[in-house]
């Protein structure tokens, strides 16, 4: 029999009679707000996720400026019954002039696919002053899952409250649990997650770019690293290719070490480089070539394996590097090059003009420096731009390492 995953409380709740609120008729609220409940989507770290936005008038609360706090909690019940519950508070004396515009407050939680009644409640906490907002959530399943049973054992709900400050947005602390990715092999294998933290020299400023690709690289680096691996080991290494050093390594993660990882990021500044840091740069593509067939020497029985993960990386007048290698046969190698897209503005077509392009069009991507440099080595490139990609990319690779 499975063990039954109970809810989470939150005591905040125990001060507010959240329920009966619910059915009192008329409602009691006397301010201006609505809920935004989209379907919740499949996020970058490979679980569904729901939003709860709530609007509020600023003009609303800056009536109520002063002492107290405006709470919003958010509570997901499940057709057994069992309830999670989390809230978000705004400071009223704190609170930055909001008088011509909204205020949105919004809750994160990792689902499950089933049913949940949703209730989120306002408060005043000076005044008194409630309102509750009541919504049915249907989450489906994935329309097509390369990944069965991943996601066996994990609660139906899980709050995340990570949710505005990087890095920490990029890993979620607070997520202990993982999907069951277990990969079992006859060869024993000694798999290198080499993660790219260097932003392209295209970008425009590069501070941004580093931190748009980690925004999805880093998600994805945690994933991989949940993979069990049943005959073997998996190391974890960031590479800095402006400065040509490997600013952070872990071997044989069970869990990577994110509080010295949080360090790095935090350390680090990619719009800034010394004078002999800059007269070097010419030599990236050649230390990311040293360091990928360095790792590729096979130290005992197993069977080396990289998994690069990167934003897009072109980079200018790069020294070349020597194209020759190994047999095949005696490693893998694995590009994943993860770009975010920027959806394209919707535009109201004009009589002559040439029709726009659809929604989903996205123009492939070039071959980058990283491509060119793995390619004669047999690596297999994956291009991802969104997390339904991603997953198909992981599922392709845990099917082709579980035929060694």
């Amino acid at each position: 029999m499975a063990a039954v995953i109970p809810g989470s409380r939150d005591a905040v709740f125990d001060k507010y009679p959240v329920a009966k609120w619910v059915t009192e008729n008329p409602p009691a609220t006397r301010f201006k707000w609505r809920l935004d409940a989209p379907a919740p989507e499949l996020s970058s770290h490979q679980r569904l996720m729901a939003r709860l936005t709530v609007h509020v008038d600023g003009r609303e609360l800056e009536k109520r400026r002063g002492d107290g706090e405006f709470l919003t909690l958010f509570q997901f019940e499940d057709a057994g019954g069992r309830v999670w519950q989390n809230h978000a508070a705004l400071d009223l004396q704190k609170l930055q002039p909001v008088q011509n515009s909204e205020v949105t407050v919004t809750g994160y939680a990792f689902v499950l696919p089933g049913d949940y009644t949703v209730t989120v409640a306002a408060v005043d906490t000076k005044s008194g002053e409630h309102g509750t907002i009541v919504r049915k959530l249907h989450v489906p399943d994935l329309k097509s899952e390369p990944l069965p049973g991943a996601w066996a054992g994990l609660p139906p709900v899980e709050f995340i409250t990570s949710v505005n400050d990087a890095p920490d947005v990029w890993y979620l602390p607070e997520i202990q649990t993982h999907p069951v990715l277990n990969l079992r092999t006859q060869r024993p294998l000694h798999v290198q997650i080499l993660v790219n933290t260097t932003p392209s020299e295209r970008s425009s400023g590069s501070g941004l770019a580093m931190r748009r690709n980690m925004s999805v690289v880093i998600p994805a680096l945690k994933v991989l690293s949940q993979v069990h691996l049943t005959n073997g080991a998996l190391d974890v290494a960031f590479l800095d290719l402006t400065h040509r050093k490997i600013p952070f390594e872990q071997k044989d993660v069970r869990e990577p070490d994110w509080a010295r990882a949080r360090q790095f990021f935090l350390g680090i500044n990619p719009g800034i480089v010394d004078v002999q840091t800059l007269q070097g740069q010419w030599k990236m593509r050649k230390y990311f070539w040293d360091e990928v067939n360095r790792r590729l020497e096979p130290k005992d029985a197993a069977m080396p394996v990289e998994i690069i993960l990167s934003g897009p990386a072109f980079f200018e007048d790069q020294q070349s590097v020597e194209a020759a290698a190994g047999p095949a046969g005696d490693r893998r190698i694995f590009y994943i090059r993860y770009r975010t897209i920027t959806p394209r503005p919707r535009v109201r077509p004009r009589p002559g003009m040439r029709p726009p392009l659809p929604p989903q069009y996205y123009s492939q991507m070039p071959a980058d420096d990283l491509q060119h440099t793995v390619e004669p080595l047999g690596a297999r490139i994956f291009d991802v731009t969104n997390p339904e990609q991603f997953r198909r990319v992981l599922a392709a690779i845990l099917e082709q390492l579980s035929q060694l």
